[in-house]
C-alpha cells in the first residue's frame, strides 16, 4: 500500500478528519505543496497527489478557458448578430441583460457560498444562450411593428401584447426544467439547479424591465429600416416555402425520420465516463503524477467492503476472519494489481512474527486470536475495524477509472457477496469509486429529468392552447429530434456521456422548446385572427424567421469557439452545443 514493490518509492497517506467545514481543495493543495517542498532536496522526486489536486487543476483550467474563450465567443456572437440584425441596440441588449443576470447570479453564489466548479461554470453560457433567444424575439417583434409604420409607444404595446404571454410561458417551462435538477441529492447538481434556475429568473426580470425601458428611450435609433439579410423578406418567399413544405411534406418527414433512425442506432454505443482524470490530458502534471502513482502503487481510487454483524467481538472469531480472507482472495483474483487490506492482515503479521515464519497465515483458533489481541494496538487498525470488533472494513486500492469497468467490478463483487457471504453478516460496498458511480448516475438522471420535465411542460402548454393533445405531441417531435441527433453523434464519435455532454442536451432542449413555443403560440394567434390555416402559417413563418435564424446562427458560432478548447470537456460541450 505504502511502499512500491521494488522499494524505490514510498507514499505517505494523509487522511482528513470529519469536520463541519471540510478544507477547500486549493488550500489543501497549497498546504501540501509547502509541506513537500523541503523533500525536493532529499529525493529525486517528491509530490503531493490526490483528488484535491485533481479538482484544483480542473477548476483552474476551467477558469483559464473561460477567461480566454468567453470574450471570443461573445465577440463572435456580437459580430453575427450585427450582420443579421443591423441594429446596434438590438445587438447590445441581449448581452447587457445576460451580463446583469450573470452578475446577480455570481453575487448570489458568493452570498450562499456556492463554488464555481465543472457544473456551475456553465451557468454564464446558459444565461447568454437561453436569455438571448427571448431578447431577440422581443426585439424582432418591436421592429416589425415599427416597419408597419407605428411609433415607439404603439410598437412597445404591440410587442407586449404579442409576446408577453409567450415569453412568460417559455420562462416558466425552462425555469421548472432546470429547477428540477436541484431536487437531486447530489450537492453539485443541487447547486447547479438552484443557480441555473435563479439565474434564469434574474434574466427574465432584467429582460422584462430593461428591454421596454431601453426601447422607449432609444428604440427609434436605427441603422436602417430593415435588416440587410432579410431586406427582401416578403410574403412571397414565406408562401413559397410553405407551399414547398406542403408539396413535399412526406419526403421531409421521411428524410427526418431516416436521419433520426440512423442517429438512434448510435445511442447504444454511448459510453458513460465521468472520470475527471481523463479530462486533464497527458500533458497535465497532475495526470502524470497519477500515472506514476498507479505504476508504483495500487492506485489512487478506493473501494471499501464494510461487514457488520451487530454482535460484540464478532471479528475476533476465526470463523468470521476466514470470511474476510475469502473475500480478499476473490478480489485479488479479479485483478492482481489491486491492493486489498483488512484487520486480518495485521493478525497474520503478528502470527507470522510469533511463529517466526512467513506463512503462518490467519490464527487457527479463537484462543490464538485472543492471545494475539494483547499485542494488537487498536489505534493501528482503527481504519479497518471498530473498537468492539462488530464492524470491519476491507480496503481495496485500485487504478480503475473507466466507469463501465468499475461497474463490472462492483457487480461481480456484489454477486460474490450475495452468494458466498456468511448469512450472519451484512455487507455494504462503499468508497470513493462507488460515490463516483452514484454521482455519475445522479448527474445524468438529473439532466434527463430536466429534459423530460421541459418537454412535459411544453406538451401541456401546447395542448391547452390548441385543446388537442395530438397537437402537443406532434409539436414535441422537433424538440426531441436534436436530442436524438446529439446522442447519436456521441455514440458514433465515441464521445462519453458525462456531466458536460449532458449539459449540451439540456441546453439544446431549452433552446428548441423556446423557438417551438414562440412558433406555435404565434401560429395560434394568427389562426385566431385570419381563420385560415395557410395564411396563419405563412404569417408565422414570415414573423419568426428572423429571430429563429439569427439566434441559431449566432449561438452556433459562439459555441464553436468553445470547441477550440484544449480541455476535452469544454471542447466536447462546445461542439455538441453548436451541433444541436
Amino acid at each position: 500500500v505504502l511502499v512500491s514493490p521494488n522499494g524505490e518509492a514510498m507514499a505517505v497517506a494523509v487522511i482528513f478528519k470529519d469536520t463541519d467545514e471540510p478544507p477547500e481543495d486549493l488550500a489543501v493543495s497549497n498546504a501540501l505543496d509547502r509541506a513537500t517542498q523541503p523533500l525536493q532536496a532529499v529525493y529525486s522526486r517528491a509530490y503531493p497527489i490526490g483528488f484535491p489536486q485533481v479538482r484544483t487543476e480542473i477548476a483552474q483550467r476551467i477558469m483559464t478557458e473561460q477567461n480566454a474563450l468567453m470574450p471570443i465567443a461573445v465577440g463572435a456572437l456580437l459580430i453575427t448578430l450585427f450582420l443579421l440584425l443591423r441594429q446596434l441596440l438590438d445587438i447590445l441588449t441581449p448581452l447587457l441583460t445576460a451580463g446583469i443576470s450573470i452578475l446577480w447570479t455570481f453575487g448570489l453564489m458568493g452570498w450562499l457560498g456556492i463554488p464555481i466548479n465543472v457544473v456551475t461554470s456553465t451557468v454564464p453560457i446558459l444565461l447568454i444562450v437561453v436569455g438571448s433567444t427571448e431578447d431577440v424575439h422581443l426585439l424582432a417583434e418591436f421592429r416589425h411593428a415599427q416597419r408597419c409604420g407605428n411609433n415607439t409607444q404603439i410598437a412597445l404595446e404591440h410587442m407586449a401584447r404579442k409576446m408577453g404571454r409567450t415569453v412568460l410561458l417559455t420562462f416558466i417551462t425552462t425555469y421548472a426544467g432546470f429547477l428540477s435538477v436541484g431536487l437531486s441529492g447530489i450537492e453539485a447538481l443541487s447547486q447547479f439547479g438552484l443557480v441555473a434556475s435563479t439565474g434564469l429568473l434574474f434574466n427574465f426580470i432584467v429582460t422584462v424591465i430593461f428591454i421596454p425601458a431601453a426601447l422607449s428611450l432609444a428604440g427609434r435609433w436605427q441603422l436602417d429600416g430593415r435588416t440587410r439579410l432579410f431586406e427582401e423578406r416578403t410574403f412571397k418567399w414565406s408562401a413559397s416555402y410553405w407551399q414547398f413544405l406542403t408539396t413535399h411534406r412526406w419526403q421531409a418527414f421521411i428524410a427526418l425520420a431516416v436521419l433520426a433512425g440512423v442517429a438512434a442506432t448510435g445511442i447504444p454505443r454511448i459510453q458513460v465516463n465521468h472520470n475527471p482524470i481523463d479530462s486533464l490530458g497527458a500533458e497535465s502534471p497532475v495526470a502524470q503524477n497519477i500515472t506514476r502513482l498507479n505504476d508504483q502503487f495500487a492506485g489512487l481510487e478506493s473501494v471499501s467492503v464494510v461487514l457488520e454483524s451487530g454482535i460484540h467481538e464478532t471479528f475476533l472469531h476465526s470463523r468470521y476472519l476466514d470470511e474476510l480472507v475469502k473475500i480478499q482472495r476473490f478480489i485479488q483474483e479479479m485483478d492482481s494489481s489491486m491492493s486489498v487490506t483488512s484487520c486480518a492482515d495485521y493478525l497474520v503479521l503478528l502470527n507470522n512474527t510469533f511463529q517466526e515464519t512467513d506463512d503462518a497465515g490467519i490464527p487457527a483458533s479463537n484462543e490464538e486470536i485472543a492471545e494475539l489481541r494483547i499485542f494488537l494496538d487498536h489505534d493501528r487498525v482503527s481504519s479497518y475495524v471498530t473498537e468492539d470488533f462488530s464492524q470491519t472494513r476491507i480496503l481495496v486500492r485500485h487504478d480503475i477509472v473507466a466507469t463501465e469497468r468499475l461497474k463490472r467490478m462492483q457487480h461481480r463483487l456484489r454477486a460474490f457477496l450475495d452468494e458466498h457471504l456468511d448469512p450472519g453478516l451484512k455487507a455494504t460496498i462503499a468508497g470513493d469509486s462507488i460515490l463516483t458511480l452514484s454521482a455519475t448516475r445522479s448527474m445524468i438522471f438529473g439532466q434527463l429529468q430536466s429534459v423530460l420535465l421541459i418537454l412535459t411542460f411544453f406538451i401541456v402548454i401546447i395542448t391547452f392552447m390548441f385543446t388537442d393533445l395530438r397537437v402537443g405531441l406532434i409539436a414535441a417531435l422537433p424538440n426531441m429530434f436534436p436530442v436524438v441527433i446529439l446522442f447519436g453523434v456521441m455514440g458514433y464519435a465515441e464521445i462519453p456521456l458525462n456531466i458536460g455532454t449532458t449539459m449540451a442536451a439540456a441546453i439544446a432542449i431549452g433552446i428548441a422548446v423556446d423557438d417551438t413555443l414562440h412558433f406555435m403560440l404565434r401560429y395560434n394567434q394568427e389562426l385566431r385572427t385570419s381563420r385560415s390555416h395557410t395564411r396563419a402559417m405563412q404569417n408565422t413563418i414570415y414573423e419568426e424567421a428572423l429571430p429563429v435564424v439569427s439566434t441559431s446562427i449566432a449561438l452556433t458560432v459562439g459555441f464553436l469557439v468553445f470547441a477550440l478548447s484544449e480541455f476535452a470537456p469544454v471542447a466536447q460541450f462546445g461542439l455538441l452545443s453548436a451541433l444541436v
